[in-house]
Parts: structure tokens; sequence; C-alpha cells
């Protein structure tokens, strides 16, 4: 998807979590690979904290972590005492709004309005 978004404005911010039993702060230089782009940042989430607060910002339920989901935001969202709301978002969760599971298009289509509505 960053192939087709060349908007040089995208910041990407991928998050690193432990969810899964391989999950460690040294599988994260690999995982980097994927996404070989200047404008990703990479965190590694040693306590899964962004996947409980954003479970609540979604309404995924708490005992469902926020994990594998991408979340779109204006530029001039701010993180205060609670994460903002996404402007949009999707996911590759089970059981979660089907409407909301992961469509590569619908997200660029997505991604691509929110730059042109920040610009000036």
């Amino acid at each position: 998807m960053l192939e087709q978004v060349k908007n040089s404005d995208l910041r990407v911010y991928s998050v690193y979590v432990p969810i899964l039993e391989s999950d460690d702060e040294a599988s994260v230089p690999s995982a980097m690979k994927r996404l070989p782009d200047s404008r990703v940042v990479f965190y590694w989430d040693s306590k899964s904290e962004l996947t409980k607060r954003y479970s609540r910002v979604l309404q995924l339920g708490e005992d469902r972590p926020a994990w594998d989901v991408y979340l779109v935001f204006e530029r001039t969202a701010e993180w205060k005492a609670e994460p903002p709301v996404p402007d949009y978002w999707m996911h590759q969760l089970r059981g979660v709004s089907p409407e909301r599971r992961l469509d590569g298009v619908a997200l660029e289509v997505e991604i691509k309005k929110t730059l042109q509505r920040g610009k000036p």
C-alpha cells in the first residue's frame, strides 16, 4: 500500500507488541523489513499498552487487544490524556465488525482522502 501512496506527508507508525509467543523485541528488526519505507517509524510496546488503550477507543471489549489494526488520523490528531479516535480504521481480527475488515484498496482510498483534506 505504501507504494501506491507516494505522498511525502504520509507518516506511518508501526507498533510491535507481544501478542504471539514468537513476538519479542528481538523479532522487530526482521519485521521492519516488511515496511522498507522512510515514512515508517517503528516502536516496540513491551507491555501492549497501545493495544489496551485502543481496545477501549475502538470499543472492541476489554478482553480483546487492538492489534492488527490500521488507524488513519488527520495530521492534527494529538494524544492527550486519552488516545485520539481515528478518523478511519480497519482490522484483521476475528469476530469484529466485518465491514471494517482490512481491504487494502479501501484503506488506500481513505488514506489518500485524509491526506488531501490535510492540505493547506
